[in-house]
């Protein structure tokens, strides 16, 4: 009997499984943040390097004949090379991923924002480059912006965000790793303000489910008829590979000049094809973005 009941509660587990990157959709865009940069999965920044190796997934024996192919499913490592064991490792709903090699990739994709004053349509843009010592990305992200409850001759923007990080220094052993970059961020209004940020980022990479990271900025804001801005913003986050290309996570951000506010949220990122992410990041001040991002291998090793 209590075999039978064990066998009903593990059947009843597995298909409630296959529904948790769907509630963690729900979830995300029911929750509360804001994350400019248009390749970042938890609010913060992370190296290049990260984004391409898929948070420290295994990589494929070889590489993919399609560039399409960032995710090689259902391939398995040869039995006379096994992997390399791991001392740590968390536990996850699904396996990881094994990653298909890849040293430069574009990445493109549509991008809507909803936030409590103001709504955004546009496309963001990246190339990633892994191939050189120093791994670096850049982005761009036009879009059309709406503020909410304006008059109708003055509520209408053109906003870009530029957006360029370069690992400076790296390190690792057989379960860990350790990632710093340097960063810059421009972010530019119509008939508004523009904002430019400096500094760097830390992310330390635990086994191959776990990434914290931590940024500091110096940032300056030229808003238009008002008074220079500027401040230190510091921030720091978190994401954690739940397998089978979900992602969840989030970030803080404490009380700065810039926004004379403190900001917070979360995200859930879900690789549902082969080239194809999906990332919704929502936080305070009843902010969501989400943003499809498809991924075309330009070289591979």
């Amino acid at each position: 009997m209590r075999h039978r009941v064990g066998r009903r509660a593990g059947a009843r587990l597995i298909a409630a499984s296959r529904w948790v990157p769907v509630v963690l959709l729900a979830l995300a865009a029911a929750a509360y943040g804001e994350a400019d940069q248009f390749l970042t999965r938890d609010g913060n920044v992370s190296p290049g390097s990260t984004y391409l190796e898929s948070d420290g997934a295994e990589p494929a024996d070889k590489p993919s004949d399609s560039p399409w192919d960032t995710f090689v499913d259902g391939e398995e490592p040869a039995a006379e090379e096994p992997p390399a064991a791991v001392p740590l490792e968390f536990p996850g709903l699904w396996p990881i991923k094994r990653t298909a090699p890849t040293t430069q990739a574009l990445v493109a994709g549509p991008t809507f924002r909803n936030e409590r004053d103001r709504i955004e349509v546009g496309a963001g843009f990246a190339y990633v480059n892994a191939r050189w010592s120093h791994p670096f990305e850049l982005s761009v992200e036009p879009t059309w912006e709406r503020t909410k409850h304006a008059p109708s001759d003055g509520r209408n923007f053109s906003r870009v965000r530029t957006f360029g990080l370069v690992d400076v220094w790296d390190r690792g052993s057989s379960w860990e790793s350790t990632f710093v970059a340097a960063t810059i961020f421009y972010d530019t209004k119509s008939n508004s303000f523009d904002t430019l940020e400096v500094g760097g980022a830390v992310s330390e990479v635990i086994g191959r489910r776990l990434s914290l990271s931590a940024d500091l900025v110096w940032a300056g804001d030229w808003p238009q008829g008002a008074s220079f801005n500027n401040a230190a913003i510091f921030s720091m986050g978190a994401s954690y590979n739940l397998g089978a290309g979900v992602y969840i996570g989030g970030f803080y951000e404490p009380h700065n000049n810039i926004a004379f506010d403190d900001d917070w949220g979360g995200f859930v990122s879900y690789q549902f094809l082969p080239f194809a992410e999906l990332n919704v990041n929502a936080g305070k001040n009843e902010f969501v973005l989400a943003r499809l991002m498809i991924t075309y291998a330009l070289r591979r090793p």
